[in-house]
């Protein structure tokens, strides 16, 4: 670690001599780690603005992921959804990218997913999605990529409302107050949103209040914000195909399974400029989920976290010489409580890291490069056992501006993925016992990506194509014997384009997406990876009067797949699928109304199906189903 720190300080050391020159501050996404002016020339990082999420009106965050090239979303049901990106184990791709809200990783310890959900879309200013391995910018876990989901922030005086409904019972009112003047700032949303659900027990009720408070002075911004979010559902559970012959579609098994959930957070953000060019930031956060649910059997679990980080970041802007640089700490500390009808435990997961991430351009010529250093400290009280590890990440990128509107660059990248606690402390099928999976490695994905931007005017086109070599990949262990996890070697190889045409009446977008993610573990013959598609297509079709009507057509194709858990590719394909969407809406200044068709050809599909060795699972996914709504800014 000596040597790490002496590196550090001398990449410090080397960008302070620079102080004198002059800086033009922009726009930061991922949480400072990248600018806008950097994203140019990056053809595998997307931003969805605002506009572009008020152009789909969806329901809920995962409609919006769902929009997104390079994203794909499996749902169980509506509390319940898998975010998955480049290519990974279906079971397991959810756990291979970090998701963050506001800069902040909302990724839990243990095999959960983040619940989006408890995020009323319509305090979402952008998101924005980085396809590829990332962990040196985000960390463990950002072997496919990551997503940062930014709220508004309190810019000027309004007041905002907004009410919709339709099928399946749904219903969603939104509140918004802003006040802002050169010293300090506040926000306060809040949401009420509550759906029955498209199957019998899959009723989804969800109240979310929030707020962020801004003090400027001179050289020093401080920033507290909070979240609170309540939610009443119902677990539908999966479908035979002898049960949808039976009973249909929206028949339910499990009419006695759901919960009750309640998270909270807290944020503490102090920024303080150095000098025009840099400046030092502290960022904190405490969250505490509690989720009280019947799933086989009751369980109360209480997950609390808490996560500091430290960053010095500097940036310089000359004439033919620009330079970012990003040196920091971070610190995480989980602590999970559960307690069932069968077993009780308690988990505490601690992670410390650091990181230097720079990005440079030099007349034509521009790149970056980075590590990071992440230790991991578990102990599983209940069970006394513990166990350290470490694991490091680095990143380099050379690119070339052929043109002012085109640039080519290559990279290669090392990420990683601890395990998650539950898939550390696990249920021997040998020893009958809980026991500590020792044999369980860490994942580590080299990746080799060349990638290619092209953006003129209205009209964009955005190319990348990667290999990724997965050593150790986390994989649900086919036959759970000893363990329930194991490790197997994978590859990937894909492809994403995405290009379009956007001017103030038409808008065109079209998207393609390859993936060739295959199983090279000894006794698995390539197996194509499950619950993948090979091809994804995403596309959107606009037009816009200067009158302030418009009209919008989405699709989504997604070619077969082979069901969760059928590794070896024993069972027969899912067919592909295509969800067609239109909307029809009137804008003006100060308001709003539309109207949406959700799955306008009432496609009747299946984005999660499992085996498990008896038969299909099926999760069915909703029929054609309607929504308008009004909404309005003073």
């Amino acid at each position: 670690m000596n040597r790490k720190i002496v590196v550090l300080f001398l990449l410090i050391s080397f960008s302070i001599v620079n102080f004198v020159f002059a800086n033009d501050k922009k726009i930061v996404i991922f949480g400072e780690k990248i600018t806008e002016s950097e994203v140019e020339n990056k053809a595998n990082v997307i931003v969805i603005t605002k506009e572009d999420i008020d152009k789909i009106n969806p329901q809920t965050v995962y409609d919006i992921l769902e929009t997104i090239p390079g994203v794909s979303v499996k749902s169980y049901d509506l509390k319940h959804s898998l975010v998955i990106m480049g290519g990974f184990d279906g079971e397991k791709g959810g756990l291979n990218n970090v998701i963050m809200l506001n800069g902040r990783r909302i990724t839990n310890p243990d095999m959960s997913t983040p619940d989006l959900s408890l995020i009323p879309v319509d305090m979402i200013e952008r998101v924005e999605v980085y396809l590829g391995g990332g962990s040196v910018l985000f960390g463990d876990r950002a072997t496919g990529g990551a997503i940062n989901i930014v709220t508004k922030k309190p810019y000027k005086n309004s007041f905002t409302v907004k009410a919709d409904g339709g099928s399946y019972g749904y219903y969603n009112i939104y509140a918004e107050g802003v006040f802002a003047n050169e010293r300090y700032s506040f926000i306060i949303n809040a949401d009420k949103l509550g759906m029955e659900g498209y199957r019998d027990n899959s009723e989804f009720y969800s109240g979310t209040v929030s707020g962020q408070f801004s003090y400027y002075l001179d050289k020093l911004e401080i920033t507290f914000d909070t979240l609170y979010n309540d939610q009443r559902y119902g677990l539908p559970g999966s479908l035979t195909e002898s049960d949808i012959a039976n009973y249909g579609r929206k028949h339910s098994n499990t009419p006695l399974d759901g919960g009750d959930d309640y998270s909270k957070s807290f944020g503490l953000k102090l920024s303080y400029d150095l000098s025009e060019n840099s400046k030092i930031v502290f960022d904190s956060n405490i969250r505490q989920r509690n989720r009280s649910y019947y799933l086989y059997v009751k369980t109360n679990d209480e997950l609390k976290t808490k996560i500091y980080q430290l960053y010095y970041d500097f940036k310089l802007n000359k004439k033919n010489y620009s330079n970012h640089l990003q040196v920091g700490v971070e610190y995480e500390k989980d602590n999970l409580e559960t307690e069932s009808t069968w077993s009780s435990s308690k988990l505490d997961r601690k992670r410390k890291a650091v990181y230097f991430y720079d990005t440079f351009s030099i007349s034509k010529i521009f790149g970056e490069y980075g590590y990071r250093y992440s230790k991991l400290n578990d102990d599983y009280d209940t069970y006394d056992k513990s166990k350290d590890t470490s694991e490091k990440a680095y990143t380099g990128v050379i690119g070339y501006n052929i043109t002012k509107n085109h640039k080519i660059y290559i990279k290669y990248d090392r990420s990683f993925r601890f395990p998650t606690t539950d898939e550390m402390i696990e249920y021997s099928f040998v020893q009958y016992d809980y026991v500590l999976n020792d044999s369980l490695d860490t994942q580590v994905d080299k990746t080799y990506e060349i990638g290619f931007k092209s953006d003129y005017k209205k009209y964009f086109v955005h190319l990348s194509v990667y290999k990724q070599v997965s050593n150790s990949e986390i994989f649900t262990n086919p036959t759970y014997v000893p363990y329930a996890n194991t490790n197997f070697d994978t590859e990937k190889k894909v492809f994403n384009m995405n290009t379009g045409y956007d001017d103030n009446n038409i808008l065109l977008m079209l998207s393609y997406n390859y993936i060739d993610s295959v199983i090279t573990e000894d006794g698995y013959d390539d197996s194509f990876v499950p619950l993948v598609s090979k091809h994804t297509i995403k596309a959107t079709a606009g037009y816009r009067t200067k009158a302030g009507f418009g009209v919008y057509y989405f699709v989504r194709y997604y070619s077969d797949y082979y069901v969760g858990n059928d590794y070896k590719n024993t069972y027969d394909k899912m067919d592909g699928y295509a969800i067609s969407d239109l909307k029809l809406e009137y804008k003006k200044k100060n308001y709003e109304i539309y109207f949406k068709v959700n799955n306008l050809f009432n496609e009747q599909y299946y984005s999660y199906v499992n085996n498990y060795g008896y038969g299909n699972n099926y999760y069915p996914a909703p029929e054609r189903n309607y929504m308008a709504g009004v909404k309005v800014k003073f």
